[in-house]
């Protein structure tokens, strides 16, 4: 049985990206860029799942988030994972009630078909992930200047059903249903 793997999200972009990564070049850290086009926020990861049972998740979909207003979401701050001790992922935080509503949402369409409720959604922007880091005191001095940073406030008004194929390069995202809310 063929499969895809795939994910639930959102692809977007915020201003004021250029000027971070001119920052954190500067700063001798080194790493892998999200390439501009697959700049997202992830609702839901879904894993390998069978090319038969896309449809129905695509119109599950459909039908949950159906009358759903589209979040208005501050794009707010820096930030990384798991810690600043060891930091591996830099982030832009991500401010909306709105967010969490669609959130269960998408949770609910996905019940049938095994996908357990989560219990952990921590929305964000993954902008790099880091291999290197040179100046730690310079790096933690700018994410807590940035970390009221208003970068952007917008609606974000698509989910998408997205199928990432990882190469060598990076991953290729090819977006299989997006589903337009109020």
């Amino acid at each position: 049985m063929p499969k895809k793997r795939l994910f639930i999200g959102t692809l977007t972009f915020v201003s004021g990206l250029e000027a971070v990564r001119e920052v954190i070049d500067s700063l001798g850290i080194t790493g892998k860029w999200v390439e501009r086009e697959n700049i997202h926020f992830t609702y839901r990861f879904l894993g390998d799942v069978d090319e038969e049972k896309i449809p129905s998740i695509a119109s599950m979909l459909k039908g949950k988030l159906r009358g759903v207003r589209a979040p208005l979401v501050e794009y707010k701050g820096l930030g990384v994972f798991p810690s600043l001790r060891s930091p591996r992922v830099l982030w832009v935080g991500m401010n909306s009630e709105a967010l969490y509503e669609v959130k269960r949402k998408v949770d609910m369409a996905l019940l049938p078909f095994g996908f357990p409720l989560e219990e952990r959604f921590t929305p964000h922007l993954t902008l790099l992930r880091i291999k290197k880091l040179r100046h730690q005191t310079k790096f933690k001095n700018y994410l807590f200047k940035m970390r009221e940073h208003l970068f952007e406030r917008k609606l974000e008004a698509k989910v998408c059903l997205i199928e990432s194929k990882l190469t060598p390069q990076g991953p290729i995202y090819s977006v299989l249903e997006e589903i337009l809310l109020d």
